[in-house]
């Protein structure tokens, strides 16, 4: 599904509800749907940290938050993708599974993907690790599937930590702290690569994908 921007969160936990909309919002303490006030009964009678006693607990906020409200319009495309999604996720899962047997045979040049015991993904793309025997590396086979109109993208940030924004954090030695090796986020950072399994695929775009893989693989 696609919002322009935007998105959706799905619960039945009364306690994750909470929060999810107090990030949503800002941080904000107040629990009120837009549009009402004072459902807590208390909103101008309690005491909060270090405020005046009795601000309002409309504008309190209890923890850091952002403005991550979407618009009218943007819920309205995802309430009109909603009535698509069966769709969306049936193609989803047939485009891997054609990718996942027709490279099934690479199996000792990349780590395949595999979906965990007891669950049933609607797949975002297919996730390619290549293996250290391999003759190539992530970045050769990437530039080659670009060139070919294959579109790839990397594992989003890997690790996170290697990114420009941590470089004034890591030189003052302050801001953040780092628990263990790394050494899976590393590999992922180096070798992994995704291909896509976008709905509006169809089975030729997948064959060619897959023999252009495999062509590379095997020159």
């Amino acid at each position: 599904m696609t919002m322009g921007e935007g998105g959706a969160v799905y619960t039945n936990d009364t306690t994750l509800k909470r929060l999810v909309e107090s990030f949503r919002d800002w941080g904000r303490d107040c629990w009120c749907p837009s549009g009402r006030d004072n459902t807590c009964g208390n909103r101008f009678t309690q005491q909060f940290g270090e405020l005046p006693h009795g601000y309002d607990h409309k504008y309190v906020y209890s923890h850091f938050g952002y403005n991550l409200k979407v618009t009218d319009m943007q819920a309205a495309i995802g309430c009109a993708q909603l009535e698509k999604l069966s769709g969306f996720i049936a193609a989803r899962k047939k485009n891997w599974a054609q990718l996942r047997e027709n490279l099934a045979e690479l199996a000792d040049i990349f780590v395949l993907p595999e979906a965990t015991a007891n669950s049933d993904p609607s797949w975002f793309g297919f996730l390619l690790t290549v293996r250290e025997q391999a003759r190539f590396s992530r970045d050769e086979i990437v530039n080659h599937l670009e060139m070919k109109g294959i579109q790839t993208r990397m594992l989003f940030a890997g690790n996170l930590i290697k990114h420009p924004c941590f470089d004034g954090m890591r030189s003052s030695g302050k801001g953040y702290r780092v628990v263990g090796s790394l050494e899976n986020t590393d590999r992922i950072m180096r070798d992994t690569f995704w291909v896509g399994v976008y709905p509006g695929m169809t089975e030729d775009m997948i064959g060619y994908m897959s023999d252009t893989i495999r062509g590379y693989c095997t020159k």
